[in-house]
């Protein structure tokens, strides 16, 4: 029998209040278990690791012990000091100073090299106007147009539940289909031409610096020269090169992955009870950005097929195909694919093809080069470079109707997904350009870009420039790599005096995030570090020898300087560089990816394609120091690599196929800032959310967690391009002056927004910080002799 007493203890609740007192008591007993400060430790000092950081839940999978080996493992260093040292001890520093002298003085002189050159990083990055705050974007002032959608907008709202995917005749709607350039003249560009009143009439020249300038505008700093360059390079590659410094690199690097791996062992389940504190907020509603999307092949194969088999029943008998006095109709261009009596219908199975173009040249350059391309052993039939022209380019005959019909859908798909978001790269053809009859390369794309209205809050632009000035001077197109830099940068010169001239241009320019120079390793000569030096300037280079990569880069990079301090000065967006790193290398010279490593690493924000860091343990170890963003692409990688050996001209890559060997997640558990990307939907992905499948197949091969998976799409929008007000907004970061990169924790919410925990940003930050005061502290005080080149 149950007494008055009993039910005053344990009252009788309703179902509904039984559930809401679960769930706060719940709530209340877990909470009790996260920690109100949440860094590991301050860096420096071991004496300032706390004696009791957690205190051990039920919910632990390991308990941390406080002995030597501990503060060991949390410094990276031996350490002969009592576990917990009184604090404000005098003898603390001296203790500390003795740590060193266990070093050998090439270690420590490799130390200092090391810091030497991050601090010739720092330099190249700030004169550049790459930081996010030299960026007008990120302003606080920055008005972005279309305007945003308002909060809580869903796309099912304005446009229905329609989807073309599964119907051909569906209509794709998206936030650019309202757009209208008049009135982004109208709102825009004559109210900031009323408010700025810039001179309109000034002269694009060349300056000391052989860079393009805006006459009687002064570049702040002085941008180093050539040779200043190469001297700056040459440091880079000899530490590269170090032994007693690939060791030491290759230990601190197993170091860090290790640590990550214990920090997972004690902290995994606390992650996640703090992460299921945090409501209405995964892996799928956290913004993620596709960092690296080539433009071609952004589709995938279903929706690629759905708008083929359209057109063949909507227009069968169009022209869609006029060059060289070959003119060919839709049916005709995909006659070998329908036998007679069939549906003029197409299956997936006939695009397997289209997916193994290779797009590095067009076709004419194949021709003027003389040789093929790396994939024409498989693409036998020249049908398949007619389809790919038609309907995957934008130089085409019918003006790349196609490719715009299929981009729309693309667009649509992205709002339509709400937090995914793209950069889209586009190759920036300059031969393509020439050949019809106009210099202006940028115009050509932006006009397409604004006639189309492929415009949305979803996607920026990446312009891709390829090593091709070979191909433009056997083609009589450019006299000399001067041109071909004028080619590149006047445009932009010219619509930066005055946007007036071509406000396609100057809208387009809002919603470009980066330049990329491409590798390509069939595109590399003989050169040593010793003979980059000796290269003539670029006006006086007019032989049709192809220069090499680190001179391409370095005028690209004094060009974007100069255009950078201009456009930040009149109040527009700068951009950045985010080159690709070659993935092959001839194996002659310096070594085309040395080269483009140690030379992105100088003047690159980000870079495109790092998996050969993983062979240059010092290379990877100054890339994580810095946290340069790394964008790789694990799928389309395999794929490629696959190909390759099916190839037989590539016998000796028949090894390290695997999904396995590519080093993404590798770099990520060291605590690289590493994204991942698609790169190329229609060739390497079988799914419509070829994101989604990216990140799906990482986290089955590797079992990651999720937050693994929300750190790397935090990652992935760290390194775009997006303004700083969204950033904010979708992960909880603040930028800061004088500062490369951005700050963690700006307030309470960050975990609301990117669903990572405090703890896992402060232990990376702390890795980070722990590592340049063991670079800098082993390193002071050593005197390095001027390096000869």
């Amino acid at each position: 029998m149950v007494s008055f007493e009993d039910n005053k203890r344990n009252p009788v609740l309703s179902p509904e209040e039984h559930s809401l007192d679960h769930n706060t008591r719940l709530k209340e007993a877990i909470t009790q278990l996260v920690p109100k400060d949440q860094a590991l430790y301050p860096s420096g000092h071991v004496a300032y690791i706390p004696e009791k950081y957690y205190e051990r839940g039920f919910e632990s999978d390991a308990i941390p012990l406080k002995t030597r080996f501990d503060i060991q493992a949390a410094m990276g260093q031996f350490s002969t000091e009592d576990p917990q040292p009184a604090h404000g001890d005098p003898n603390q520093q001296h203790k500390f100073d003795q740590l060193t002298e266990q070093y050998t003085d090439g270690l420590r002189e490799f130390c200092a090299e090391v810091d030497e050159v991050i601090k010739i990083r720092d330099k190249y990055i700030k004169l550049s106007c790459q930081r996010p705050l030299d960026n007008p974007l990120n302003w606080d002032d920055w008005i972005s147009y279309p305007p945003p959608q308002p909060k809580g907008w869903h796309y099912e709202d304005v446009y229905g539940a329609m989807d073309y995917y599964y119907d051909e005749r569906a209509v794709p709607h998206y936030v650019g289909e309202t757009f209208d350039i008049e009135d982004y003249r109208t709102n825009i560009v004559e109210p900031y031409m009323r408010k700025l009143n810039p001179d309109k009439n000034r002269k694009v020249i060349h300056g000391a610096s052989r860079a393009l300038e805006v006459e009687g505008f002064e570049c702040p700093g002085e941008i180093p020269n050539f040779h200043q360059f190469v001297e700056d390079l040459s440091k880079v590659i000899k530490i590269s090169t170090n032994k007693v410094g690939s060791i030491l690199s290759t230990r601190r690097l197993d170091y860090l992955r290790a640590k990550f791996e214990s920090y997972s062992l004690l902290n995994e389940n606390k992650e996640t009870y703090i992460t299921k504190l945090n409501p209405h907020r995964d892996f799928y509603n956290v913004r993620k950005v596709d960092n690296n999307v080539d433009l071609a092949m952004s589709m995938t194969k279903k929706l690629l097929l759905n708008v083929i088999n359209f057109k063949l029943k909507q227009e069968p008998d169009r022209v869609v195909y006029d060059e060289d006095g070959v003119k060919m109709t839709l049916a005709e261009l995909f006659a070998p694919y329908v036998t007679d009596g069939d549906e003029k219908r197409l299956n997936i199975d006939d695009l397997f093809e289209f997916g193994l173009i290779d797009r590095t040249f067009t076709q004419q350059e194949q021709n003027l080069f003389g040789n093929s391309t790396r994939y024409d052993s498989i693409i036998k039939d020249e049908i398949l470079l007619k389809i790919d022209k038609t309907f995957l380019r934008v130089e085409n005959s019918i003006n790349g109707e196609y490719l715009s019909c299929i981009l729309k859908q693309v667009l649509s798909d992205y709002e339509k997904s709400k937090y995914q978001y793209a950069e889209l790269g586009i190759n920036f053809n300059l031969l393509d350009c020439c050949g019809r009859g106009t210099t202006n390369k940028w115009s050509s794309i932006a006009k397409w870009i604004v006639d189309n209205k492929l415009v949305s809050h979803n996607v920026k632009w990446i312009i891709r420039l390829p090593r091709n000035y070979t191909s433009l001077r056997k083609a009589g197109k450019v006299r000399s790599f001067q041109d071909y830099l004028d080619l590149v940068f006047r445009p932009l010169f010219d619509v930066s005096i005055n946007p007036e001239v071509d406000v396609n241009l100057h809208f387009f320019l809002t919603k470009v995030a980066s330049i990329s120079l491409l590798s390509g390793h069939h595109q590399h000569d003989e050169r040593t570090l010793f003979d980059i030096q000796k290269l003539r300037p670029p006006k006086r280079w007019t032989t049709s020898e192809n220069p090499p990569y680190s001179y391409y880069l370095y005028y690209i990079f004094i060009n974007l300087t100069s255009l950078n301090h201009f456009r930040k000065g009149r109040r527009l967006p700068t951009l950045t560089l985010r080159s690709f790193a070659a993935s092959q290398s001839d194996q002659v010279g310096l070594g085309l990816i040395t080269e483009s490593l140690a030379t992105s690493f100088l003047l690159s924000k980000d870079i495109i394609n790092g998996e050969q860091l993983r062979n240059h343990p010092v290379l990877q170890y100054l890339y994580f120091l810095k946290q340069i963003g790394i964008t790789i692409s694990p799928l389309c990688w395999n794929k490629t690599t696959q190909l390759k050996n099916d190839d037989d001209r590539h016998p000796k890559m028949n090894s390290n196929v695997a999904y396995e060997s590519n080093p993404a997640i590798d770099f990520f558990k060291v605590g690289m800032r590493v994204a991942l990307s698609t790169n190329k939907p229609l060739f390497a992905s079988f799914t419509r959310e070829s994101l989604i499948e990216e990140y799906s197949v990482a986290a089955s091969i590797y079992k990651l967690g999720n937050v693994d998976l929300c750190e790397l799409c935090r990652n992935s929008v760290l390194i775009s391009g997006f303004n700083s007000h969204l950033k904010r907004h979708w992960i909880g970061i603040q930028y800061v002056e004088d500062e490369e990169h951005d700050t963690i924790n700006c307030d309470e919410f960050s975990i609301q927004r990117c669903n990572v925990p405090d703890m896992r940003l402060n232990y990376r930050a702390d890795c980070v910080k722990v590592e340049l005061e063991f670079i800098r502290s082993h390193g002071a005080g050593v005197v390095l002799s001027p390096y000869q080149t």
